[in-house]
């Protein structure tokens, strides 16, 4: 194992760390190096809004996308559909796409624009939960690395932009 493989290892093993305990870093000590872990403070803002579980997922779909299967393609895939989902719900209470996006544009987090931005940003988180989504009679979910990546930075974009959104108007 290359020492850039080892030290990814002992880095994924201290974000679970924290992630499990709270912490806000972690010091890992190996007898040749010591490894100081800080968690990001955008995810220290996200959690104190609740939106950890939004995030978990998000964080659930980049490590399925790192598996380099079909199965994780997929999987990441529906942890994009989950995130999404999930902070819509954590705002709104709806479980609806369509009307938690009204919902948000109503209070003004999503629609404090011109009317034609946010038609077109509801357009857009509804053809992205469409997208990421292999429910109901859509047709099976492609299970390519490309599709998978589309999905991940798109969702991971739009989530960011409604939660950032959102801790503004707080």
């Amino acid at each position: 194992m290359a020492d850039e493989d080892r030290l990814d290892e002992i880095t994924k093993v201290a974000l679970e760390l924290y992630e499990k305990y709270g912490a806000d870093n972690i010091t890992i000590k190996t007898p040749n190096l010591t490894i100081r872990i800080e968690r990001p403070i955008e995810e220290r803002v996200i959690d104190k809004h609740s939106f950890s579980e939004a995030h978990r997922y998000l964080k659930n779909a980049k490590h399925r996308i790192s598996d380099k299967t079909p199965e994780g393609y997929t999987d990441c895939k529906v942890n994009c559909r989950n995130a999404l989902i999930s902070a819509l719900q954590t705002l709104t209470g709806k479980e609806k796409v369509k009307e938690a996006v009204k919902e948000l544009i109503n209070r003004g987090i999503l629609g404090e624009r011109e009317a034609e931005f946010s038609e077109n940003l509801e357009k857009l988180i509804v053809t992205l939960h469409g997208l990421d989504s292999k429910k109901g009679s859509h047709p099976p979910m492609t299970r390519s690395k490309n599709d998978a990546e589309l999905a991940l930075n798109l969702t991971t974009s739009v989530v960011k932009y409604i939660i950032n959104q959102a801790i503004r108007q707080r």
